[in-house]
Order: structure tokens, then sequence, then C-alpha cells
């Protein structure tokens, strides 16, 4: 599965990079609905691609959380097709119900259950190889085939949406160090990190979520000539008072990694 994420973590950055995590759930609530209609009207062709693209899209989704999926089977059971696809709806929904907690305007509880999104993804991969099983289809072999294809053509094809996953600061970052982490933009010579701290939108969502879903931390790489410190690092980036910036330095790069303390 490790594997799988990669290549379309790949493949998605050769179309043009992630989807706001908003705009991801409401494409996985599509192709959802889309796999109903396929049921309904017994259209096999239809329902393969329908079933690749709720697989597609929700590891799309885990990799923007820096979740590493666990690989998924077909359960063995007496199932109907119809009891299947009403576990796919409800775990689809309760993927929306986490991502609006974290993006949108529903609260995120206190109670908050860390790794549910995980849970729940997972949930929604299941049920959609059980689907494809059922109907004598191998996803996986699919899936793999569908990523081939897409990565050889249709470069650029979304637009572009600054991801804290996508940013050259993670990318950086983790092929000194595994861990789940975000990252953030590109920093300016000389610039003022409370400047920094208006300009950078990825580290109010990663502060907000951060503890329930497990994040390691968020990387800022510092800029050549570096940032200039008005108070400190903590407070001119705003930081709740239990997280901290730790400074790393690994190769040429001096990067600032921001951890709930320890």
């Amino acid at each position: 599965m490790k594997e799988l994420q990669r290549r379309i973590d790949r493949m998605i950055i050769h179309l043009g990079g992630y989807w706001r995590p908003l705009s991801g759930l409401a494409r996985l609530l599509e192709e959802v609905g889309e796999v109903g209609g396929a049921l309904y009207a017994n259209d096999r062709v239809a329902l393969r691609e329908e079933l690749m693209d709720v697989f597609v899209i929700s590891t799309c989704l885990a990799n923007q959380y820096a979740i590493t999926l666990t690989n998924q089977t077909a359960a063995q059971s007496e199932a109907r097709e119809d009891r299947v696809y009403y576990r796919l709806v409800r775990e689809a929904g309760e993927v929306g119900r986490i991502l609006n907690a974290y993006e949108g305007d529903k609260k995120l509880k206190a109670s908050a259950t860390p790794g549910s999104l995980q849970r729940h993804i997972e949930a929604v991969q299941r049920a959609t190889i059980e689907l494809a099983d059922m109907n004598g289809f191998d996803l996986f072999a699919e899936i793999f085939s569908l990523i081939e294809d897409k990565s050889s053509r249709d470069f650029g094809r979304f637009d572009h949406t600054p991801d804290p996953i996508t940013e050259e600061s993670v990318r950086t970052y983790l092929m000194y160090m595994d861990g789940r982490y975000w990252g953030g933009i590109e920093a300016k010579p000389f610039e003022a990190v409370s400047r920094y701290r208006e300009r950078e939108g990825h580290l109010t969502r990663f502060l907000k979520i951060a503890e329930v879903e497990g994040l390691d931390g968020f990387v800022i790489r510092q800029p050549k000539p570096a940032f200039h410190i008005g108070r400190s690092a903590e407070t001119d980036l705003q930081l709740p008072a239990h997280f901290t910036v730790e400074i790393e330095q690994h190769g040429v790069d001096t990067f600032w990694v921001v951890r709930k303390q320890r």
C-alpha cells in the first residue's frame, strides 16, 4: 500500500497537484454516488471506473494528512452487494464529518479520536475492494494500470493548489527524516517571522489538527539570508503555549520544525 500511495502522489503531482481537502471530499462523495448509480443500472463497466475513482481520491486525502494506510483486502462475508454499498456510504460520510471539522465550519470536538480519519478512509477502501471483488475484477491491478496511463499524459491537467504536503520545505525535509510532517510556503530572504506568519495559512490548519491527527511537526525552511526574529520564534509564529520551534540542520538547509513540547 505504501508503494501505491507513493505512485498516486507522483501521479497527482504530474497532473498539477492535490485539490483542497474539502474539494477532494466533494469529489469523493460524488464518486460514491456514482458507484450507487452504476450498481442501480447494473453497469459493470461504469462500476469499475467509479470504484477506482473512490479508491484513488480516498488515497489522495490520506496522503494530504500524511497517513500511511494499511493494506486492505476484501472481507470474506456473506454480505449482499447493497449492504456493502451502504457501508461505503456510511464510512464516506464519516470521512466527511471529520474533514468538515478539520477544514470547514464544524467545530472540532475536544474528544476527537486520534486516528479516526485513517480508520474511516481504510473502511471506505475496504468496502470498495469488496465491491470490486464481488464483481470479479482486481481493483489494485486496474489502479496501477490507470496510474501508468495518467502519468504518461494529461500533464498539468489540474490547477495547482498550494498544499502542506507538497511544499518544497517538507519534500526536502523528508529526504532526511521520516514521519508525518506538513510544510510551510517558501520564506523570503531577511523576512520578518511575523510577516511570514501572516502569509502562511498551512500553519493555522496544522495547529488545529496536529494533536488529534498525530502529525509529527510543521517544517519551515529558513531563507538565506535568515529570518528576522522579533520577540521569539514561538511568539512571532503565534504558537500556542504547548508548541515549540526546534532548529535542525540537514545538508545545507536549516529547518524550523514546529512541534508539540515533549
